[in-house]
């Protein structure tokens, strides 16, 4: 059973990777955020 100020401080960690990964994945992906990098990041279903 996780206290509250393990909980808190996870939470924190998560919040700061998804700021870390929405930072440094489109420069990784050599992409603007405007140009997502896949059809599946912009939101576009391709169907056959």
């Amino acid at each position: 059973m996780a206290s509250k100020p393990d909980l808190l401080f996870i939470l924190m960690v998560a919040f700061g990777v998804g700021v870390l990964v929405t930072l440094f994945l489109p420069l990784a992906a050599n992409d603007t955020v405007a140009a997502p990098a896949s059809e599946l990041q912009a939101g576009v279903i391709i169907r056959d």
